[in-house]
C-alpha cells in the first residue's frame, strides 16, 4: 500500500509539472507577410459612350488607373503619351467605343472629312440607290453585306431583268452604317448606299433612270473578294453615252 501510494503521488506530481510547463510557454503568433504594393499606370479610356463616326474631344476622354503589369498592348498611357487627349481631339471613330474602354489609335480616323468619305477605300465612290423592302431581300440586308444588283425594265413586250453588278458592298441602309445595328435586321425605307467604282456608279445612275434596281443578298461564302465568278452567264447592261450605244461589264 505504501509503494502504491508513493507511485500515485509521483504520477500526480509529474502530471502537474507537465501542465505547468506547457502553460508557461508563450504562444507564438503567425508572422504575416508584408502587403505588396502594386504599381499602377494610367491609360486613356472613353469617358462616355462614343458612337460610330463620332468625334473625340477632351470632354469624352479620361485617364484611368490600371495595373501596370496588365496594361493591354497598343493602348495609350499617360507616361508615354501625356498629350494624347489633345492630340486625338477631332478624330473619328471607326467603331463604337463604350465608356471605360481603352482608346486605340488604330480604331480612329484622322481626317477633317465626313465619316463616309473617311472609310471609303481609295478610288471608290459611295452612291445611294432607291430601294424598297420588296426589292432588298425583305429587309434582311445589313450594312457590310455584299449584294448583286438586278435591273428590271418594263416594255410593251413585258418585263426584263438582268444582273448589272455583282459582289457590291453595302455601306449603309438609310442613315444606318455598319456598327450602328441594334436589331437583327433592318427594314429599308428609302435608300441603300453602295461602294462602287466610278464606272460602276455611272451604270447604277443610268439604271435608276430606266428601270427598278433590286438588291440580291449574297451568301457569306460567295461574298469573299476572291470568290469565283459564275460561268456561263452573260452579264452586262447596255447604255447610251455620247449618243453611242454600248455594253458595259458588270464586275
Amino acid at each position: 500500500m505504501i509503494v502504491l501510494a508513493v507511485a500515485v503521488a509521483a504520477g500526480l506530481l509529474a502530471f502537474r509539472m507537465v501542465m505547468v510547463s506547457s502553460g508557461s510557454k508563450p504562444v507564438q503568433k503567425a508572422e504575416q507577410a508584408p502587403a505588396v504594393k502594386q504599381s499602377k499606370a494610367q491609360i486613356l479610356v472613353a469617358g462616355s459612350d462614343i458612337p460610330l463616326g463620332g468625334k473625340l474631344s477632351k470632354s469624352n476622354l479620361s485617364w484611368m488607373p490600371w495595373p501596370e503589369d496588365a496594361v493591354p498592348v497598343g493602348v495609350l498611357t499617360r507616361k508615354a503619351s501625356p498629350d494624347a487627349p489633345a492630340d486625338l481631339a477631332g478624330r473619328i471613330t471607326r467603331a463604337p467605343i463604350f465608356a471605360g474602354e481603352p482608346i486605340r489609335p488604330e480604331r480612329l480616323i484622322n481626317t477633317d472629312k465626313g465619316f463616309m468619305a473617311a472609310i471609303l477605300p481609295k478610288g471608290m465612290r459611295a452612291i445611294a440607290v432607291s430601294v424598297e423592302a420588296e426589292t432588298s431581300a425583305g429587309g434582311f440586308i445589313l450594312p457590310g453585306d455584299k449584294v448583286d444588283l438586278i435591273l428590271t425594265r418594263k416594255s410593251k413586250s413585258g418585263a426584263h431583268s438582268e444582273a448589272i453588278l455583282e459582289n457590291v458592298r453595302v455601306l449603309a441602309i438609310d442613315s444606318t452604317t455598319a456598327g450602328e445595328q441594334e436589331k437583327k435586321n433592318l427594314s429599308p425605307k428609302r435608300t441603300a448606299t453602295l461602294e462602287l467604282t466610278l464606272e460602276q456608279s455611272e451604270i447604277v445612275a443610268q439604271s435608276q433612270q430606266i428601270g427598278t434596281i433590286s438588291l440580291a443578298l449574297r451568301s457569306a461564302q460567295d461574298s469573299a473578294d476572291d470568290a469565283e465568278e459564275e460561268k456561263g452567264r452573260r452579264r452586262g447592261v447596255s447604255y447610251v453615252k455620247y449618243g453611242v450605244s454600248s455594253m458595259t461589264g458588270t464586275r
